[in-house]
């Protein structure tokens, strides 16, 4: 079935506003996007973020509202790591993938050097920390919630203001063919630096609050915004004009955005919703997933784009190894 997102009424918006304090991507770790997507009474964790080893697809990790777990195998079984903090986002030094950054809540920015086996304090403690990205060998970029973009030119030892100019940022991404063009989801739209960060500019898009960001891989002029009200932008110049994305379905609350160079996947408070025509129709992919899932976050094998990965909102891991078609869970977590 084809389905197109709609934008929403002033006063949901104004709800999505006012909740994003001390949430998780402007939504509670533990509140539902809509009142279809109840959890069970045992509540599980809020899985936030994926990170998969490019080079060994079997190893996962998945960041959650209760700390961070691992698989070696896929997904079949997890184990909990010593980082215990709730977590907003992760990621990993592409130049040393034994090197990983978590943005916790309300905890600051925890660093691991030994693969996620062992986690220290890095700075910015009692921070809500929506997002965190390596932009090149020792500077690193953390984006807070009321607290602006902190920027770090040693490994995450010392941070300073990095001079967005926005108090609220939800979201980083870089171009993956040049680490210098940065995006920064922020409150007020998408800001864009094309200088590793020493500077930045608004973008021209329309729309308030942007949650989150995705590049297109082997096109990364090609970009993806998910904005509060459940809208999708894309922009095709990098940044320079956006077009919305198929206004006409309500779509309350969109969680993530992962652009691949074959399809695009959002996750929102209805489940997976998958364009394979740049965003141009949205079909919804919800086979094997429960009703009206609220899913907060897509991860991808970077070895095999049809094996994707999403987290919920308390209703554990689920998993494709065919782009969507059919989803298995393969953990509560």
């Amino acid at each position: 079935m084809s389905i197109q997102l709609k934008s929403v009424p002033s006063l949901y918006l104004a709800f999505l506003l006012a909740a994003s304090i001390g949430s998780q991507k402007l939504l509670a770790f533990d509140g539902p996007a809509n009142a279809a997507s109840q959890p069970p009474k045992t509540v599980h964790s809020t899985i936030t973020a994926f990170v998969i080893d490019p080079k060994n697809g079997a190893s996962v990790y998945a960041a959650t509202s209760r700390g961070l777990y691992k698989s070696t195998d896929g997904g079949a079984h997890w184990s909990p790591t010593a980082l215990t903090a709730g977590i907003n986002a992760l990621t990993v030094d592409p130049a040393n993938r034994s090197i990983m950054y978590a943005a916790t809540s309300g905890k600051g920015v925890y660093k691991s050097v030994d693969g996620g086996t062992t986690w220290t304090e890095s700075g910015l403690p009692k921070m809500e920390v929506k997002a965190v990205l390596v932009q090149s060998g020792p500077t690193v970029f953390a984006g807070i919630f009321d607290g602006g973009l902190q920027k770090s030119m040693d490994s995450g030892a010392k941070w300073s203001d990095a001079g967005l100019g926005e108090k609220i940022v939800n979201a980083l991404a870089s171009d993956p063919s040049k680490p210098s063009v940065l995006y920064a989801g922020v409150g007020g739209g998408i800001a864009k630096s094309i200088d590793g960060g020493a500077t930045w500019a608004k973008t021209a898009l329309p729309a308030p609050l942007a949650r989150t960001v995705s590049i297109r891989p082997k096109h990364p002029d090609t970009v993806y915004a998910g904005v509060a009200g459940g809208a999708i932008y894309k922009s095709m110049d990098g940044g320079q004009s956006w077009k919305a994305s198929n206004l006409q379905q309500q779509v309350y609350v969109v969680n993530d955005v992962l652009a691949t160079d074959a399809a695009v996947y959002a996750a929102t408070g209805i489940g997976i919703l998958k364009s394979t025509d740049d965003g141009e129709h949205w079909t919804q992919v919800n086979n094997g997933l429960p009703p009206n899932t609220d899913i907060r976050s897509i991860g991808m094998d970077p070895s095999n784009p049809r094996i994707l990965y999403v987290g919920t909102f308390g209703l554990g891991v689920y998993k494709t190894t065919n782009g969507g078609e059919k989803w298995d869970l393969i953990g509560p977590l």
